[in-house]
């Protein structure tokens, strides 16, 4: 692993393979650099890329100082990019999919084209008042060193069965999930900011972006797709078969290398 320290000075931790242009992965909820969705791509596309995976604040291998912002996330994109290059490319999912957008909305002289997979977008009043709610319920319960419940109930709410989980959490990486149970507010928090983005600030992104949703994700995906493709100038969307919210690498692979070649 490497490290590299952001503006905040908090410790981001990455690693690198491949080679060519610049392609960096970014994470959604619960994920880390070589543990979750993005991580099994970096087999398939590093023939072509220089992938950067790295661990988001609070998670694996990286720090985390708070308090969270996410003006400090897009900062430390920033800093991994002009770190190795300037220019790059972005793959983001779930999550990590809108914060793709947003580092490519604070810096697009940096970003040469956004892949994004199912980013949140959150509805109206009841939504927003959910979401609060669900930060201030995580919160409390991580304060009180409960974060295998919260682990469980966002494996549960993302579609994983009770098999799954369980293999999940007896696996090497099962107590670096259960470490990572704050970030869930993380998550919550880029939702909440969604909806003005989409509003606000998409229609600014100047480079091409690929929006991607899968068939047999949430009903909501498809929708939330053809939002941000309407809004943002040089978006195109592609609605993946038989995929879930956990897409399959070696369907979505092939896609990314034609779309950032």
């Amino acid at each position: 692993m490497n490290i590299i320290h952001s503006k905040d000075n908090t410790p981001i931790a990455y690693e690198i393979s491949g080679s060519g242009p610049l392609l960096i992965i970014v994470t959604g909820a619960l994920n880390t650099h070589n543990f979750g969705v993005p991580s099994d791509l970096v087999p398939f596309l590093q023939k072509a890329f220089t992938v950067l995976t790295y661990d988001r604040r609070g998670r694996g291998q990286s720090g985390d100082t708070l308090p969270y912002s996410i003006e400090k996330e897009i900062q430390d994109l920033q800093t991994l990019i002009d770190h190795h290059g300037g220019k790059t490319f972005l793959y983001g999912h779930s999550a990590g999919a809108a914060l793709a957008l947003f580092a490519a909305a604070e810096s697009p002289e940096k970003v040469l084209k956004v892949a994004a997979y199912e980013p949140p977008l959150i509805g109206g009043w009841l939504e927003k008042t959910l979401t609060n709610f669900l930060i201030r319920q995580v919160s409390k319960q991580v304060a009180k060193g409960e974060n295998l419940a919260v682990v469980k109930r966002f494996m549960r709410f993302v579609g994983m069965d009770a098999q799954l989980i369980k293999d999940t959490l007896a696996s090497e990486h099962g107590q670096t999930i259960i470490d990572m149970a704050g970030t869930i507010v993380y998550e919550a928090e880029i939702q909440k900011v969604s909806r003005s983005f989409l509003e606000e600030r998409a229609k600014n992104l100047p480079m091409p972006v690929l929006m991607l949703a899968g068939t047999k994700s949430f009903k909501t995906a498809p929708a939330i797709m053809a939002s941000f493709t309407q809004a943002i100038p040089q978006a195109e969307s592609r609605l993946l078969e038989g995929q879930t919210h956990s897409v399959e690498a070696t369907v979505l692979a092939p896609i990314l290398e034609s779309f950032f070649s």
